[in-house]
């Protein structure tokens, strides 16, 4: 997993050295707001992440297949009760149609409230380029949210380094140990905040 520095130092990154295959699609989840799609993520049949998205994003994604080809990974982690409260990202190479099509939207819709934690274009150009300087593709680098996983402080394997522990959380997701239940989380955060009241 690789390491990039990031200009903030409350953040750490880490990233897939290679693009893996991933299977986006929509899940069924109670708790996503009407008028919204919650898409799970999945590798090798495991579910290892979900959000919840506008459905033209769903559309667009679904249009032009954006999931059909093999993605790089993305987690930014950063530390936060109750532990380490990271976001994964997908790095996908957009088709030009798909990127007209996202552009239009954006003029449409006021900008999207995770849009301020994306890793960002410092990041995608250090993503792109292999080890000899060149572009790995032509295509435009969307960073697509794929959802949010946190890790409790018990559960931490590098309590003195966010880096380390950001590149864990990641080949725990990838290697299929995942330890940081999706759904035990949010349902325990929502019990904290209710007893917080």
């Amino acid at each position: 997993m690789d390491s990039p520095e990031t200009p903030d130092p409350g953040m750490a990154l880490a990233g897939t050295e290679t693009p893996i295959v991933i299977r986006v699609a929509p899940i069924e989840d109670e708790r996503a707001p009407a008028g919204t799609v919650c898409l799970g993520t999945f590798i090798d049949e495991r579910l290892v992440a979900r959000c919840v998205v506008p459905p033209e994003l769903h559309e667009t994604l679904e249009r032009h297949h954006v999931f059909g080809v093999p993605v790089r990974l993305v987690l930014s982690a950063r530390e936060g009760p109750p532990g380490l409260q990271c976001q994964l990202f997908a790095l996908a190479p957009l088709p030009p149609e798909a990127v007209r099509d996202t552009e239009h939207q954006a003029e449409d819709e006021p900008e999207e409230p995770w849009a301020d934690s994306l890793p960002g274009a410092r990041y995608e150009a250090a993503t792109q380029e292999d080890g000899g300087g060149a572009t790995r593709s032509d295509e435009p680098i969307a960073v697509i949210p794929l959802g949010q996983i946190v890790r409790f402080a018990s559960d931490r394997r590098h309590p003195d380094s966010l880096s380390l522990e950001a590149a864990d959380v990641l080949g725990r997701i990838v290697q299929g140990r995942v330890v940081e239940v999706v759904d035990k989380v949010l349902e325990d955060i929502l019990r904290n905040d209710d007893e917080d009241e």
